[in-house]
């Protein structure tokens, strides 16, 4: 149990940036979750621990595989950039050439 509520945490601190970053979660949103999950966890609730687990889990997970979608694309884009920056560049350097 130790373990999941470990992972727990560190999922909801990941949620709670991303929500609040989007507005979906006020500071007050995120504190009563916070307080739900807290009390679940000081009750020795195994259900409820699981149930918030799972949630912030997937919704972590989602985050995560967004986030990597987001940094793929952007790679892509830089790279795009550079290639035509080099193409111009050398379609620039050959002119040059050709006038002298």
């Amino acid at each position: 149990m130790k373990s999941v509520i470990s992972k727990m945490r560190a999922d909801f601190v990941r949620v709670a940036d991303a929500r609040k970053a989007r507005g979906d979660w006020s500071e007050a949103d995120e504190t009563e979750i916070g307080e739900a999950i807290k009390a679940a966890i000081d009750k020795g609730d195994p259900d409820m621990i699981h149930s918030w687990a799972l949630w912030l889990a997937d919704l972590s997970a989602s985050i995560a595989a967004w986030e990597l979608i987001v940094r793929g694309s952007m790679a892509r884009m830089r790279a795009q950039a550079a290639d035509e920056r080099k193409a111009r560049e050398a379609a620039e350097a050959a002119q040059r050439k050709g006038r002298h």
